[in-house]
């Protein structure tokens, strides 16, 4: 991936442009020297007047209000003015300044929107930074040091601000009584200063010619290496996984975690103000010599199995076909903004339209016109896709046929980035943009024109990262997430009670296998395998089903980019891609198991003969109910698991076939599945006492309750436990029953023993 830089003149008779920020995806706002406002569109090379700004007023900055639902008010697309004079102003789209703010003494050199639209700040020479609402009016003043202010952002959640101060950097909390942090970044004075509002990493440049990656804790991440000359400007791009660097004579694109993807020397003076276009692919900046420099990605790349894509220039991509070396180039008539190949179809966007193409067929691409323009995000599924726009979320098949347009609580288009959302065949899920601890789902198949969801999660920390599986039906669907403290879980779908299991600690990325149920992820800079999630409701059969790889080769820092087959792509932290091979086997168990193919998989076990395989074969084998007990005894022995293997022996002499899918949805560590079968069955006893049996009291009386019947039974039962550990009951619930409930122990040993006679019978 790289820029393609190019730099326009300047206007006529050599006026300079000191400002310029993005109106749509191909319009950018210029003010120049002149003090007019210019509106200069990406296809002509002529700007046009937009406005005339008062003679004194000399503009050091300028932005547009972040657009979503919520941000427009009675004035339409707000711009926000900053001028040397310690003035801000607020204009419309036409023109025509409606407020201006005397805010500082001294110029004003930084004036930023926050995310949500609803405020922004103001930092100057005076060494004040003031927080102010969306109409203008003072909030507070959050800093007032005694050295200018040049460079300042948002946190992404808009509860504190980053700052320069003097060589270091300060991140305050706008909470009152909240210490600020504050570290040394830079051996000269840090200039500028950018928060990404999805990575939620920092990025600085000062004096000292290097720019740095920080985290939100003030930890360095990366280091640049020792430019000619000082850093002058930074930009994140919208998605996050990109920055700017813009120095004297020199440009350079940058992955999020710092290293140089590309370096281009413009003949433009110091660069001192980058601006991305909303969609994520052009820039445009103000340079010292007074040119207007304007760049595009090229390069991007985008591979799946034997494919590998890349658009070459802004409407030209290049379709290449490793196996046999032929190259399929297409032009479309407008220039391309998202790429993704998976599944054997290619989806390509541009500003009005979505193209389908399928890997067998280049020539005839299904085409369909896009609602609300350029496509900020792009999802793919087996059999869907999806598709964010400005202020829909819509999900389509690779026919282009409208799928559905889900939606859920505190629903916020603009929010919505890679990591905290993911699409299944039939399942979406999403985190909530205002409760970082709520993910949502939304199910396609019964819910496709409902405005409804279920919260699956409602974790005890923030959530950084969700995905769901793609193997298996809608009632084993699984999503993985990872919190704040980097923890790993996984939750099933459609579980009632949306238990979690914890399968990992220290984890700092993972991904899904693209076709079966294996887990990836970086634990400790190591990679681990999980060959069968299933298995983390038993610690010790998930140790067995996992695999490890600590190599070397891996560096500081890896983050994995891929996962098809048996093969994991893995970034290190100087951006050089390496794939790790692991055994091919696990991925070969689950899909002998996945096509009901038994034999086959119990024949490939006994050839490697590994505790890992056999492990694996065992946990499936008890997902399958009755129908594989006989394989899962003959696992379980292998890996010296003896005690499953008396329970799969009890199994097998049970004569209902009732108890033998509830028992083994028990060996599974599916608790809730086997009270479901003994409640559909009208078994109400057993599914109190598989309760009871795991100590899992509050679910045993409510059972109880519900269905009237054998309160007095838990009730005892659960005095007794109290009594061998020579405990008091606490609960409130059980002391609040226990006093309209009497208990004879006879009459419940007699209940006790009819219901046991049931059974047997």
């Amino acid at each position: 991936m790289r820029l393609k830089v190019t730099l326009r003149q300047k206007l006529d008779n050599g006026i300079r442009v000191t400002c310029v920020g993005w109106s749509k995806t191909d319009e950018v706002y210029l003010i120049s020297e002149d003090n007019q406002i210019r509106s200069w569109s990406t296809f002509t090379t002529q700007p046009t007047k937009i406005a005339q700004l008062d003679p004194n007023l000399f503009a050091t900055d300028l932005q547009f209000l972040p657009r979503h639902e919520n941000s427009l008010g009675r004035h339409g697309v707000l711009i926000l003015i900053t001028s040397s004079d310690g003035k801000f102003h607020l204009m419309n789209r036409s023109g025509r300044i409606e407020r201006s703010v005397d805010a500082h003494k001294g110029a004003i050199l930084v004036g930023q929107w926050n995310n949500d639209g609803t405020g922004l700040l103001t930092a100057g020479e005076d060494g004040c930074i003031k927080i102010w609402s969306k109409s203008g009016m003072l909030r507070s003043t959050v800093i007032n040091s005694d050295s200018s202010v040049y460079g300042a952002c948002w946190s992404p959640d808009c509860q504190s601000i980053a700052y320069t101060h003097g060589k270091s950097i300060v991140i305050k909390q706008l909470a009152p009584n909240n210490k600020p942090l504050k570290w040394k970044a830079h051996e000269g004075l840090v200039l500028c200063l950018a928060w990404s509002a999805v990575a939620n990493i920092l990025v600085s440049g000062g004096e000292d010619c290097k720019y740095r990656v920080w985290d939100s804790h003030g930890r360095s991440i990366f280091s640049s290496i020792h430019h000619n000359h000082h850093i002058t400007s930074l930009a994140w791009a919208p998605a996050g996984d990109l920055f700017v660097v813009g120095s004297y004579n020199t440009l350079r694109l940058c992955d999020y975690s710092g290293w140089s993807r590309s370096l281009e020397m413009p003949q433009s003076g110091s660069i001192y103000k980058i601006v991305w276009s909303n969609d994520g692919t052009q820039l445009t900046g103000t340079c010292a010599n007074g040119n207007v420099l304007s760049a595009y990605l090229v390069d991007r790349h985008s591979h799946y199995l034997n494919f590998s894509v890349t658009v070459s220039e802004k409407k030209t991509i290049s379709v290449r076909n490793v196996l046999d070396d032929t190259v399929e180039n297409l032009e479309l008539p407008d220039r391309i903004i998202q790429l993704m190949i998976k599944y054997s179809n290619m989806i390509l966007t541009t500003p009005t339209q979505c193209y389908i193409y399928t890997t067998n067929n280049w020539n005839t691409p299904f085409i369909f016109e896009l609602k609300d323009g350029a496509v900020s995000h792009l999802e793919m599924s087996e059999k869907h896709m999806l598709l964010i726009e400005k202020n829909t979320v819509s999900i389509y098949n690779y026919q282009g046929k409208l799928i559905a347009q889900p939606r859920w609580p505190n629903m916020r288009v603009d929010s919505i980035k890679a990591p905290l959302i993911s699409l299944s065949d039939d399942m979406l899920a999403v985190r909530d943009s205002i409760d970082q601890t709520t993910v949502h789902t939304v199910d396609l198949i019964t819910n496709r024109n409902a405005n409804e969801s279920t919260p699956i999660i409602q974790h005890s920390s923030a959530v950084l990262q969700i995905a769901l599986n793609s193997q298996g039906s809608a009632g084993t669907r699984t999503l993985a997430f990872l919190d704040k403290s980097h923890d790993l879980f996984i939750v099933h779908v459609k579980s009632t009670s949306k238990s979690v299991t914890k399968l990992g600690r220290k984890i700092s990325t993972f991904r899904w296998n693209g076709t079966i149920n294996i887990l990836a992820a970086i634990q400790d800079a190591q990679l681990i395998v999980w060959c069968c999630p299933a298995a983390g409701f038993n610690s010790r059969l998930l140790q067995l089903c996992s695999l490890q790889y600590d190599s070397l080769e891996l560096g500081r820092k890896p983050r994995i980019c891929d996962f098809v087959g048996n093969s994991v792509s893995v970034r290190r932290a100087d951006g050089s891609l390496i794939n790790v091979q692991i055994s091919p086997f696990p991925e070969l168990i689950h899909k002998k198991v996945y096509d009901s193919k038994w034999t086959h998989a119990l024949e490939l076990c006994r050839s490697i003969d590994s505790g890992m395989a056999w492990a694996c074969l065992g946990v499936l084998a008890a997902q399958f109910n009755s129908l594989s007990l006989e394989i899962a005894e003959e696992a379980f022995a292998n890996i010296n698991h003896y005690e499953k293997v008396f329970y799969l022996q009890y199994i097998k002499r049970l004569l209902s076939k009732v108890e033998q899918r509830a028992h083994m949805a028990l060996l599974g560590g599916r608790s809730e599945e086997a009270e479901s079968v003994y409640l559909h069955n009208g078994m109400v006893f057993q599914a109190i006492y598989v309760n009871i049996n795991l100590h899992n009291w509050p679910r045993a009386l409510e059972l109880a309750i519900k269905h009237k019947t054998h309160i007095d039974t838990v009730l005892y039962l659960r005095e007794r436990y109290l009594g061998t550990l020579q405990k008091q009951e606490t609960n409130q619930k059980y002391l609040a029953t226990r006093e309209s409930i009497s208990i004879d122990p006879e009459k419940i040993h007699q209940k006790i023993a009819a219901e046991q006679k049931r059974k047997l019978s």
